[in-house]
């Protein structure tokens, strides 16, 4: 099975605005505080993150588009050394105008088919889990200007 996750959160900002933060790769380790370091070249980028206490290689784009509601970043991630081929994942952001208020879903999906148990088990701490700090859509809306 291919794992999705799915966050929304509501933030009181405009669509624009949204759309150009996210679609800027600099804000990505306020996004992620497990990014230790990224180097930005336009639309691209190479960095380190902390993963089960060891730093890893990762690589980002951010395709440009001409969607205004929508911020697709592609990330490739090696996340073992001794592991042949790297990790690739997607992370989609929509942006949905709503009145006065925006409205952000994040899916992030992962490439590689996990067995159902794996799926299943995933899921049920994504659901009942205690997180033990702040998800992705809570960082953005700690750090998007909001209208006021």
């Amino acid at each position: 099975m291919q794992l999705e996750l799915t966050e929304k959160a509501k933030i009181n900002a405009s669509a624009g605005v949204i759309h150009d933060w996210l679609s800027n790769l600099e804000n990505w380790p306020k996004i992620n505080s497990k990014i230790k370091s990224i180097a930005v070249e336009g639309n691209k980028c190479i960095g380190q993150l902390q993963f089960k206490g060891k730093n890893i290689d990762f690589a980002g784009m951010v395709p440009e588009d001409d969607d205004p509601l929508k911020v697709t970043c592609n990330l490739v991630v090696q996340s073992e050394q001794e592991q042949r081929a790297p990790d690739h994942f997607t992370v989609i952001y929509e942006i949905i105008p709503k009145g006065g208020k925006t409205e952000i879903i994040e899916r992030i999906i992962f490439e590689k088919a996990i067995p159902f148990w794996a799926w299943l088990l995933i899921k049920l701490i994504t659901k009942f889990g205690k997180p033990t700090g702040k998800t992705n859509l809570q960082q953005i809306k700690s750090h998007i200007p909001t209208i006021e």
